[in-house]
Order: structure tokens, then C-alpha cells, then sequence
């Protein structure tokens, strides 16, 4: 570990903010010669002014200094590029944005080097002329190496992964080194269009599909969409493959309804799995089985088939839908 010295660094900071403070004193200074009455004050005490705007202007110079410095190396991490350059399948045109991580060539913690250099890229903005990705007009590209994956932001509609995904933000996965080899790219996550076709239901607002290793992942926080009758939010449906079937689903209720024999209220869990229907109650809400007219309490799930014959009653997170942690948590 490098040793600190808090003394030093206290005072390397005190310094800094002394002369940043000057600073503005010095400018306040130069404003205040523009007002004729200002003006005429200092003129009258010209010689003691003056040195003070002096001694100002001398404080100032560290502050200014390290702007400058700043100012440098973010323009030498930032360039836009005066010509083409090839890294592996990526080419970036003239007059690229690129923000590359690292300047010079250093090794990690393990003794093995880094990529420094236009090898180190971590963002392309195409805002002259626009990039090509796997034969896609982009805007952008953000690269996360270490991580393995990349985003990129697409002009116009394409079909990935058996995919029609739409213009905007699609984000791939690769392995380890091959941040620049795009047949190494697999697509994570894309948009689909408003009014798709997805599970047997048409989703009016836009969709995002997620790839996980069982399959698929479709997901619509936009609008409410209607499945068996039930008007349900924040939707999210597995399918095997692309535009397959759905094989299990979950969703919020987003209005009070009746399924079978059962009236549920608003906002409650509602989920499939194998062909079985889970109604999670929250604590403090109940449902009403129409046909005894009791009340089903809050804290349990209610399970039911397709067709709406009532199999049981459980209590919660004692079964439920399986939704793989990786498609839930981003």
C-alpha cells in the first residue's frame, strides 16, 4: 500500500481552496474597475490596490495551474480522432469521441500488463459520422472490458438473436479479451416495438427482452397488459426461445378482478407456473370466495388451475413462481 501523508495532502487541499478563493476575489477585483464609481475609489488608492490585485492574481496561480492540468488530461482521456482507427472488428470512423481509461502501459495486482492506449477504449460517441457494429448504424458505444459487456446505441431496427429488436439501446455479453471480436458477442438485452406478440398476448407498450441461462426473459414496466382476463403491471414472462411460449409469468394485478369463484383486490402478485395460477395476499388484504362468501386472509396464496378450480391455499414463500436471480436483479 502507498503511504499517505495526511499533513501534506491537508495542506496540498488547504492551498487549493485558498487559491481558488483568490480567484474569484481577483475577479471580483477586474468586475469592480467597470463601475465608474468603483473605478474611481481604487484610481484614488491606485498603488494599494494594485498590489492587492497583484498578490490575488499570484494566489490565484495554483488553483489555475491544476484546472489546466485537469483540462489536459481529461482532453488527453477524451480525443476525437483525426483518422480511422481498426481495433480488431470495431472501426472508428474520423472525428470519433473516444474515451480511452488508460494513458500508459502498467501491470495489475496479479503482474499481468493492462491495456492502455486505444486498447484501454471504453466509450466511442459516433456524433460526426455514425459507427458500424455487426452491419448496425450506432450513435454510441459503451464497453465495459473487465465486466464483459458492451452497450451499444442503434440508429435503426434489427433483427438479433432471433429478435426483432427496435432503434436504441441493445447490450451484448462476451468472454474475457474479446471486448473487439464481435463474433464473440452474444446478445443480453433489446427493446421490442410496442404492440408485439409475445406469450400469446399483445404487449402494448415497448418490451424488453433479457437472454439468462434458461432462455429468455420478457419484461414491460410501460403499460399494463391483459392476460387471461387480468389486467396486470410490471410484467415479466421466461420463454425457451425467441417468440416461443411462455412457460411461466408473473405480474401485479392492476385493478380488482375475479378469477373462477375467487374476487382478489388490486396489487397483489399474480403468477404461473405449470399451468397452476398463484394469488399472493399480501398481510392486511383478503379476497372473497364468491361461493361460501368467507373471506381468504392476507399472507397466503391462493392456487388455482387454468380453468379456475380452486386446488389450494398456501402460505406465502411456501412456493410461488421461479424467476432466476440474474433476471430479476440488473
Amino acid at each position: 500500500m502507498i503511504p499517505v501523508d495526511l499533513p501534506v495532502m491537508l495542506l496540498g487541499y488547504m492551498i487549493y481552496i485558498f487559491s481558488e478563493v483568490f480567484l474569484w476575489l481577483f475577479i471580483a477585483g477586474l468586475i469592480a474597475l467597470l463601475i465608474p464609481r468603483s473605478r474611481r475609489y481604487m484610481l484614488a488608492r491606485r498603488w494599494r490596490f494594485g498590489l492587492l490585485l497583484m498578490l490575488l492574481a499570484a494566489g490565484s496561480l495554483p488553483y489555475i495551474e491544476s484546472t489546466h492540468r485537469l483540462w489536459q488530461d481529461w482532453r488527453s482521456h477524451n480525443p476525437r480522432l483525426e483518422h480511422e482507427e481498426v481495433l480488431g472488428d470495431l472501426v472508428l470512423p474520423a472525428g470519433t469521441q473516444v474515451h480511452l481509461r488508460n494513458l500508459e502501459p502498467f501491470n495489475d495486482l496479479s503482474g499481468d500488463p493492462v491495456p492502455y492506449g486505444m486498447q484501454s477504449l471504453d466509450q466511442a460517441d459516433f456524433d460526426r459520422t455514425p459507427g458500424h457494429i455487426m452491419g448496425m448504424p450506432v450513435r454510441r458505444l459503451k464497453l465495459a472490458q473487465g465486466h464483459g459487456f458492451a452497450t451499444v446505441e442503434t440508429l435503426s431496427a434489427h433483427d438479433l438473436a432471433g429478435w426483432n429488436c427496435e432503434p436504441g439501446e441493445v447490450e451484448f455479453r462476451f468472454p474475457f479479451g474479446a471486448h473487439f471480436t464481435f463474433s464473440e458477442w452474444k446478445m443480453h438485452r433489446c427493446t421490442l416495438a410496442r404492440g408485439t406478440e409475445l406469450g400469446g398476448i399483445v404487449w402494448p407498450g415497448q418490451v424488453e427482452v433479457f437472454s439468462s441461462t434458461t432462455g429468455w426473459e420478457a419484461r414491460s414496466e410501460e403499460s399494463p397488459a391483459t392476460l387471461l382476463g387480468i389486467e396486470l403491471r410490471s410484467l415479466n414472462m421466461i420463454l425457451d426461445r425467441p417468440y416461443g411460449d411462455a412457460h411461466r409469468w408473473r405480474g401485479y394485478a392492476n385493478q380488482p378482478f375475479d378469477f373462477g369463484a375467487i374476487h382478489y383486490p388490486a396489487d397483489i402478485q399474480v403468477s404461473c407456473d405449470q399451468g397452476q395460477m398463484h394469488f399472493s395476499l399480501p398481510p392486511g388484504v383478503q379476497a372473497l370466495d364468491q361461493r361460501s362468501k368467507t373471506f381468504i386472509e392476507g399472507g397466503q396464496t391462493v392456487v388455482q388451475s387454468l380453468a379456475g378450480e380452486v386446488l389450494g391455499i398456501r402460505t406465502n414463500g411456501s412456493m410461488g413462481v421461479y424467476f432466476p436471480d440474474e433476471l430479476i436483479v440488473r
